[in-house]
């Protein structure tokens, strides 16, 4: 310690205090004589905690000038906002003068005391005035307590640095510190010790598919999260979240960018630490990242409207239909039948194109006349040409509705092909997905129709009302049932890429301690 200082400051203690003007005497000794060599020592002892430039001060005025110098001599901000009381306000003024503030360097607010609502108006006015121009700290060394816990709490909400200035010589007789022992003190965010929870908040979203959610909370959390490994392991999550939040919305080229930025962050952090959150996960993640890029792929392909190409192609089928399958497992479990509903019946539709255009059929502009006939099941195409076998396509056609529907007024093929009259047609062209043991082809065609007829009725469809639980297990059944045959007769593993596009759920990571299990353990 500066040796004038401690000469001094032993001087100052030795001064009479009886009287009153004894007492003006001693202080105004303080001001005249330590304040200056305190200010230097303070500096010269707490200028390496000071890491950045704080461009904003919010400062909790009480009757005491000296903390507030102090802070303000040591990090010089910008802006400078004073939060005073009636009683306080001469402070302000001393405060100015030993700063040599002008009045255009900070700005002044009075608040109730007792009123924790006045300093939050007041900070929250300042926030949004000035949060562009941030770092911004609160000083809450100064006013009542009232004042410094409303302050504090503030700070906290908005992720405010929080800072005050104390002692561990306070001299109770003189009712100040040890002139010299003045130390900076930083308050930590509350979120070194409460994130836990917030962070236990954000994977529960994540549980209920609330992916939308889960990624905001958890992006909130990078941010305010002061532990980088937890920060890392969040990063990771975040990246999950946003992913699947695409792929939930069909949106594949976002889903597959966030993916890759997943597993390549993953695989890097990995060097380091093979216990990292998801680190088991790797490898399923690369399988997902792989059925996205198939997924994002076909951008150029609906763009120009080539959608032969792609129910054509096994490839971009496979995970187009999966991704279906899983998104209405997803919405069932979130109890949103009616929306379960529409997804399978968009499976369904996939079903009806994808073995249609087997037969050279494009549902959006089909060519009867250019079918490719199997005449393993349809030998008795085989003898005629062109145009004889489209007639008798047609009368077959007409022969099966009237089975279906109970008429047909006439023969006549749209070339847009609904969802019931391409199972019609399947029927017709002898295709295998049709057949049902020894039932005749009109009776999977009527069992098809009374369970398409359930998401008519859907409120998302033609109806008024909401799909019943019941009506949906059995929409949801038949297709699944027809969705499996379709996967054997393609060759296609049914369980396998059911897993492979299941999203995954990072609280089930063997190396997952996120969340409050970190307090409890």
């Amino acid at each position: 310690m500066n040796r004038n200082l401690m000469k001094k400051a032993e001087q100052w203690k030795s001064l009479e205090r009886a009287t009153l003007k004894q007492r003006e005497i001693a202080e105004a000794y303080y001001a005249e004589e330590l304040m200056d060599l305190i200010t230097k020592e303070f500096i010269k002892n707490n200028k390496d905690k000071v890491y950045e430039q704080v461009d904003v001060m919010i400062l909790s005025v009480g009757t005491s000038y000296e903390p507030l110098v102090l802070n303000l001599s040591l990090f010089h901000p910008a802006k400078i906002l004073f939060l005073y009381t009636e009683k306080t306000e001469k402070t302000i003024d001393q405060v100015v003068e030993f700063c040599a503030l002008s009045s255009s360097d900070f700005q002044k607010a009075q608040v109730n005391e007792v009123d924790p609502l006045d300093i939050y108006k007041e900070i929250k006015k300042a926030y949004l005035k000035w949060s562009s121009e941030a770092p911004m700290y609160i000083d809450i060394t100064g006013g009542t307590k009232a004042m410094s816990a409303a302050a504090a709490m503030a700070g906290a909400v908005i992720d405010i640095q929080l800072i005050y200035m104390g002692t561990t010589k306070y001299l109770t007789d003189f009712r100040k510190p040890d002139p010299g022992s003045e130390t900076l003190y930083y308050i930590s965010n509350p979120y070194e010790v409460f994130g836990d929870l917030e962070i236990e908040k954000a994977l529960q979203l994540f549980q209920q598919y609330n992916y939308v959610g889960a990624k905001e909370k958890l992006q909130k959390l990078l941010d305010k999260i002061p532990d980088p490994v937890v920060r890392q392991e969040l990063e990771l999550v975040c990246f999950l979240a946003e992913s699947y939040e695409h792929w939930d919305a069909l949106e594949f080229e976002e889903a597959y960018e966030q993916m890759q930025k997943l597993t390549a962050h993953l695989k890097r952090d990995m060097q380091a630490n093979q216990k990292l959150i998801m680190a088991d996960f790797y490898h399923p993640l690369k399988e997902q990242e792989d059925v996205l890029m198939h997924l994002a792929m076909m951008k150029d392909m609906l763009k120009k409207k080539d959608q032969m190409s792609i129910v054509s192609n096994l490839e971009y089928m496979i995970p187009l239909m999966f991704t279906m399958h899983e998104n209405a497992n997803i919405r069932e479990k979130q109890e949103k039948y009616d929306s379960a509903t529409l997804l399978y019946y968009r499976l369904l539709e996939m079903i009806e194109q994808r073995r249609l255009a087997k037969y050279g059929l494009n549902v959006s502009s089909a060519n009867f006349r250019e079918i490719v006939y199997d005449y393993n099941q349809t030998p008795e195409y085989r003898e005629y040409g062109r145009e004889e076998r489209f007639c008798l396509y047609k009368e077959q056609m007409k022969e099966l509705k009237i089975e279906v529907f109970g008429k047909c007024n006439s023969s006549y093929l749209p070339e847009q092909i609904s969802l019931l009259d391409g199972f019609l047609h399947l029927s017709v062209l002898g295709d295998e997905i049709m057949k049902e043991g020894n039932r005749k082809a009109s009776d999977q065609c009527k069992r098809l129709r009374s369970v398409v007829y359930l998401r008519n009725n859907s409120i998302f469809a033609h109806g008024y009302a909401p799909v019943s639980y019941q009506d949906y297990l059995k929409f949801k059944n038949f297709v699944e049932d027809l969705f499996e045959k379709m996967c054997v007769l393609e060759g296609i593993e049914y369980n396998k890429w059911q897993d492979k596009v299941a999203f995954l759920d990072p609280t089930n990571s063997k190396y997952c301690s996120l969340g409050v299990k970190t307090i409890q353990g």
